[in-house]
This record gives structure tokens, sequence and C-alpha cells, in this order.
């Protein structure tokens, strides 16, 4: 049984410690946060050793893996800490704040030979899952819209929303059309974040032709959550909080020549519900346990970021990004 703790116990690192804590393929062992009142509490929730020090947990305990749920801005730290003391980690997007501190936290991983896996959940929500698996319904592939909408989480204080939530959507893409961009253009704004943006809307043409349209911000009253895929033969959605997966048919579709398009049935596609983050962490395990590559590595967050980087650069430039 693999013995595991979690790094920063806030909203996400509880929900961690919860999972680890009922798994049948680990044992919660040990949690950390420098806040007393909260490091108590998870800790008697789930029968777990408290620490006030994250390194201390790492010297004293005889861990196998943690996961890493502190700001974006100690990821670096705290990364390197426990890689270094040979614990597999499983660390929470983004990988880091800047893509500097992300090679540095991928080279420590190949160092000392440990995994290095990164919370990128969406690519396990079973509803993507489902639609990857569907793609070729779709024929040719040209358009994917993603909207992530919500009201301002004042627990963000650190980085905008293009860190902050871009980085899901992107990493979908990157996971569905496997392309890289070659241009990107962003407009941002700025009305409720201290410090960063809290509103994105993005244009990104990748080099197999794929063009993604993004519209995510912290300002919005409701909560919405939902990717669209578009392709000759119609059309996938997906609603991302209740895992929901609709096909709308070009009916009018018999060959790639694109003569019309016409309204044809829509389709709700039957899925098993399971909680994203539960499917990530059996995956991380499973992957310890077996000695398997992870799905999600440390290259993969530091793609996702350096694209997230230059939606950022073509805002405060104003002008379009050409790449490579």
């Amino acid at each position: 049984m693999l013995k595991v703790g979690v790094i920063g116990v806030g909203s996400m690192g509880q929900n961690h410690a919860r999972i680890y804590f009922h798994s049948d393929n680990a044992v919660l062992t040990a949690v950390a946060d420098p806040f007393q009142e909260q490091i108590q509490k998870v800790a008697r929730k789930y029968n777990a050793k408290a620490y006030l020090d994250y390194r201390e947990m790492l010297d004293h305990e005889d861990l196998d893996a943690v996961s890493v749920a502190v700001p974006t801005s100690l990821h670096r730290e705290v990364a390197i800490y426990a890689l270094s003391r040979k614990k597999h980690v499983l660390l929470e997007k983004p990988i880091a704040q800047n893509e500097e501190e992300a090679k540095e936290i991928i080279a420590c991983a190949k160092h000392h030979n440990v995994k290095l896996m990164i919370g990128h959940i969406e690519r396990f929500n079973t509803a993507v899952m489902e639609l990857k698996k569907r793609l070729g319904d779709l024929g040719e592939i040209y358009k994917i819209d993603v909207q992530r909408i919500g009201p301002f989480p004042a627990r963000i204080a650190d980085v905008g929303v293009i860190t902050d939530l871009s980085v899901h959507d992107l990493d979908i893409i990157n996971y569905l059309i496997e392309s890289e961009p070659r241009r990107i253009y962003a407009e941002t704004q700025q009305r409720l974040h201290p410090h960063n943006e809290d509103s994105v809307t993005a244009l990104v043409n990748y080099k197999n032709g794929v063009l993604a349209v993004l519209n995510i911000n912290y300002l919005s009253p409701t909560k919405i959550r939902q990717v669209k895929v578009f392709g000759k033969k119609g059309m996938f959605e997906v609603n991302y909080i209740d895992q929901e997966l609709f096909f709308y048919e070009n009916r009018s579709f018999e060959s790639d020549d694109w003569e019309s398009v016409t309204e044809g049935d829509m389709k709700k596609i039957i899925i098993t519900k399971k909680e994203p983050l539960q499917v990530e962490i059996e995956s991380f395990l499973e992957c310890l346990r077996l000695d398997l590559p992870v799905s999600v590595p440390g290259e993969h967050g530091l793609k996702v970021l350096s694209t997230a980087n230059q939606l950022l650069a073509s805002a405060q430039t104003q002008q379009i990004i050409h790449l490579p």
C-alpha cells in the first residue's frame, strides 16, 4: 500500500486528502499546512499526522508520494523539495508561475528519477474522456469554442484568470487535437482582481488548421464550464460541471466537399459519471504501483503554461503572436 501525504490543505488540498483517505490503493499518512486550525481539522478528520512545516513532514515521514496543492507562487519551492527527497509528486495546475520554474521542476524530477504528474483535472472528466474516444465521429475538426466563466474567487490572489483558468482549456485542446499553436491573439480586462486580469477573450490558430476561441472570466454571475468541438459531420458539446456530452448531427454530410450544413438529430451520450479528481488520483496511484508513465507529465504542463504566457504577451502588446 502506498503511503501518501498532502501539502496544502486549502480548498483543493482537502479534496486530495479526502480521496486518498477513501482510496483502496493508498494510506493517507500525513498532511502539512502552515495554518494551525486548518491543519488540525483536516488531520483529525482523515486520521493523518499534522505538520505545520512541509519540510519536516518530508524529512520525518516515510512517504512514497505527495500531492502539492499550495498557491502557484510556491509550486517551485515545494515541488523541488519533495522531488529532491525522492517523493513522487502530483502537482496541482498550473505547473508553476513561469516557464523557468516549470523547467526546474521537470529537471529535478528527472534527476531524482521520480514521477511528476500535473493536476490538469479536466483530462479526467468522464465527458471529456468519452469525447476523446468519439472525435472520429466529427470527420475533419475545424473549430473549438470554450466558455469557462463564473464569479470571482477571492482565494485566487497570486495569478490572473489566464494562468488560473485558461490552462484547463489549453490543456484539453492539446489533449483533443494534438497540435501546436501557430498564431495567438488575446484581449484582457481587469475589473475585480487586485493585481491581474480577470477576463480574457482569445483566438488561437493551430498548425492543423483548427481555430480555438476562448471566453474565460471571473466576472459572470453564473458558473459555466463548456467546450464545443465542430467538425464536418457535426458538433460535440461538453458540459464539464454536469459531465454531459451531446452530439449534434450535420444531416447533410455526404463527403468532405462541404456541400451544405443542415440541422440533424441531437443525441445525448450516456456516460458513467465519476468525480474527476478521484479519477485523476487513482490514475496517479496506478502509475506508481505499476511503474507506468504518468498521463499528464511535466512537459504537458510546461507546454500549456507557455501558451498561456503567449496569451498574456499578446494582450499586453495588443499584437498577434506568431509562433515558429
